[in-house]
């Protein structure tokens, strides 16, 4: 593992831990860390996207449902603050809105 896969590791295990603590065992879910890390629910999926800048790392989290992108947060300077984002979305209601990204 070299030095740009550490945050990755890391933000895998703190979205883990805090998955676990935060859903019930009714609740199927899992975590991936091909690069981007995604937590996967069963009616949404939740994008953790790491960009390089010159004061470090940013994070961004993006909600999808049903394969769209619904929303997106960020840009996040600690992995514990993106952690907690997904967390407040976990039992959210998932709402689309229009809108444009260009």
């Amino acid at each position: 593992m070299d030095a740009r896969d550490e945050p990755v590791a890391k933000l895998a295990r703190r979205l883990e831990t805090a998955l676990a603590r935060t859903l019930d065992d009714s609740v199927s879910w899992t975590v991936t860390t091909d690069n981007p890390v995604i937590a996967r629910l069963p009616d949404r999926e939740f994008v953790l996207e790491q960009r390089d800048g010159p004061d470090g790392y940013r994070l961004t989290v993006v909600l999808r449902a049903d394969g769209a992108v619904v929303s997106k947060f960020g840009q996040f300077e600690t992995i514990d603050n993106a952690v907690e984002k997904v967390v407040s979305l976990v039992r959210a209601d998932v709402r689309y809105t229009v809108c444009c990204d260009g």
